[in-house]
């Protein structure tokens, strides 16, 4: 539910997302997560996503992790 909510609150509605349950190797969490910012990205929007360097920036994904 709180996947549900998030991605409607994030992306608007209808809602345009898909929800899966993932349990990566041990190790695997950043990989994963980073193929995941390649595949649901939109192409003009990519220099927006990622974890920010700067304190006073917040990290901002085209998917929502739980």
């Amino acid at each position: 539910m709180r996947t549900y909510i998030d991605g409607v609150l994030r992306f608007g509605i209808p809602p345009k997302f898909y929800i899966a349950i993932m349990k990566p190797a041990k190790g695997m969490d950043k990989k994963i997560l980073d193929k995941m910012l390649v595949l649901f990205a939109e192409e003009h929007l990519k220099e927006m996503y990622g974890q920010k360097e700067d304190a006073q920036d917040d990290d901002f994904f085209p998917y929502i992790s739980v």
